[in-house]
């Protein structure tokens, strides 16, 4: 079991890693909403209920077009 207790944690930070990965990109403005995994759209999530807020910047550059 210990093995696989490892396995799986390793396949949980990794998935992790990439959704930290693309909200970063997001909040650049790099990669749209739509375009988040489950797990970085649950993240956000997380982010705005505590009290997070999105840079200015992201809707500046969507209320322009």
């Amino acid at each position: 079991m210990k093995k696989q207790d490892r396995l799986l944690r390793k396949h949980y930070h990794r998935k992790m890693e990439v959704a930290r990965q693309q909200l970063k990109e997001f909040e650049k403005g790099v990669l749209p909403f739509q375009r988040l995994n489950r797990r970085a759209k649950k993240l956000l999530e997380k982010r705005i209920k505590a009290g997070y807020e999105l840079p200015a910047k992201l809707f500046a550059r969507q209320s322009s077009q």
